[in-house]
């Protein structure tokens, strides 16, 4: 055996790495990290939660190897005298949903999830969508992310089709194309895809033209859509699955924000409909997540469907995720039966925290009829949820004569950025594969994606004034 030389060797590890790994496309907003650590920057950008939302400020854990436990701050709670007092621990009833215990739950867990956790979300999920269809099952999943992408392993093979919404989550467009899955986008209005789009899609695939055979699944996300900001409502809901029915597609309702939607009268508004509540085939299969109603460090969600699809995305969990931290097990747990089981999250939790993002949303539209221009912005009413989404007149701005709408609007991004507030621009959602539009066409589809759900209220309005500022000096008013 040659020794070893102890000059190092250049390896070319591009030789090593797989096909999905060289392909694998990466969300356009990270072109948008730059901008976040500017100095007086206001950002509407990036979608996250405000802290102060988080049920969960402050835990101690015993530590016995230690021989002392320990304290987690959390926001406002910079020290153990800040934490709430002890309640009295009430130990669950033999069989009963939420019996957390770190015996348990840190050890190897089942596939499905804990199985005290899985009992109480199948309570969860009839109670709230009630799936009018024998043998649905629930997998229990280490948040959104990892469903959405069970259930694209699990439907798509190299080369598939699938519908996603005309302006669509980037995370969902990155990981289809980074399967090579081709995405195919379906015009929308107000109230989400459509399903006349839908149709005259399937109705005239070409699996020639197109290069894939035609789709036989639609993603999308009809709750306070990231990034438009629209909740579908039921009728359109039923026309969509007419469609999916007719041409045999699968319908993955990814609704991670169902619970941020406005209820005018708290728990007595009831939520709308969802896809699942209407499904009496089994052609839906529904993901879920604490992202957004705990905390999206909690990596934990659930998925709903026909036994036959979530036993075969199991298996996938069988060999990646295997089931989610069994730390957030026991702490979710902890917090729903602190809550009061079913009826303390559904009457009090719930519409509790509905009503903090429905404060933001009408807030944020308060401050657009304040300050932004109207000559070059239009805006809807909102939903709820963490983003609004503001179409921009481009076909009224000067220089629209000479120049593309994207054009128009990668300079008003420009120029937003110069004015020290920072959006979205449509064009990184916007997906693939759909529809051609004539300029005049693609100039009512140009829209920024504002969220406001981490933003200070003082932030709020000086960032719109920031905004209307650089809509003032674009269109030149």
């Amino acid at each position: 055996m040659p020794s070893v030389d102890a000059a190092p060797v250049k390896i070319n590890y591009d030789d090593y790495l797989s096909s999905e790994s060289k392909g694998r496309a990466r969300s356009q907003l990270k072109k948008l990290r730059p901008y976040f650590d500017m100095p007086g920057m206001i950002s509407f950008g990036g979608g996250y939660p405000h802290p102060s939302t988080f049920p969960v400020n402050g835990m101690t854990i015993s530590v016995p190897f230690a021989e002392k436990s320990v304290f987690i701050p959390g926001f406002g709670t910079a020290s153990p005298d800040a934490l709430l007092p002890l309640a009295e621990y009430t130990a669950p009833l033999k069989g009963e949903p939420l019996n957390p215990n770190l015996t348990n739950e840190l050890q190897y867990g089942a596939t499905y999830g804990a199985p005290h956790f899985v009992a109480w979300l199948k309570e969860h999920v009839a109670r709230v969508h009630n799936p009018p269809y024998a043998g649905w099952q629930i997998l229990n999943t280490a948040g959104n992310t990892d469903g959405v992408d069970g259930v694209m392993r699990t439907l798509f093979n190299r080369g598939d089709s699938c519908l996603v919404e005309e302006f669509s989550y980037p995370g969902s467009l990155t990981g289809l194309q980074s399967q090579g899955i081709v995405p195919v986008g379906v015009a929308m209005d107000g109230d989400g895809p459509t399903a006349t789009a839908m149709d005259d899609i399937l109705g005239s695939w070409d699996d020639a033209a197109r290069g894939a055979p035609r789709p036989r699944v639609l993603i999308l996300v009809p709750t306070c859509s990231n990034p438009c900001g629209y909740t579908m409502p039921e009728y359109r809901k039923r026309e969509i699955y007419a469609v999916a029915r007719k041409y045999g597609v699968l319908i993955v309702e990814d609704d991670p924000y169902c619970f941020l939607q406005i209820r005018p009268n708290g728990a007595d508004s009831p939520i709308v409909p969802s896809f699942l509540s209407l499904d009496v085939d089994g052609r839906v299969i529904r993901v879920d997540s604490f992202s957004k109603i705990v905390a999206p460090g909690s990596r934990c969600g659930w998925i709903t469907g026909p036994d036959e699809i979530v036993t075969r995305i199991m298996n996938r969990s069988e060999a990646s995720t295997q089931c989610p931290s069994g730390f957030s097990i026991a702490a979710i747990s902890s917090v729903l039966r602190a809550w009061g089981g079913h009826e303390g999250f559904e009457n009090k939790y719930l519409p509790y925290i509905s009503n903090i993002y429905k404060e933001r949303c009408l807030g944020m539209i308060a401050l657009f009829e304040k300050y932004l221009p109207t000559q070059a912005a239009e805006w809807p009413q909102g939903s709820g949820g963490m983003f609004l989404w503001v179409r921009l007149k481009v076909d009224a701005h000067p220089a629209y004569a000479q120049l593309e709408p994207e054009a128009i609007a990668d300079r008003v991004f420009h120029a937003c950025i110069d004015e020290k507030v920072l959006l979205c621009p449509s064009l990184y959602f916007k997906s693939p594969g759909g529809a051609s539009y004539s300029k005049d066409e693609e100039a009512q589809r140009i829209f920024l994606r504002l969220c406001y759900s981490l933003p200070t209220p003082d932030e709020m309005e000086e960032g719109v004034k920031r905004m209307a500022a650089a809509l003032r000096k674009e269109w030149q008013l």
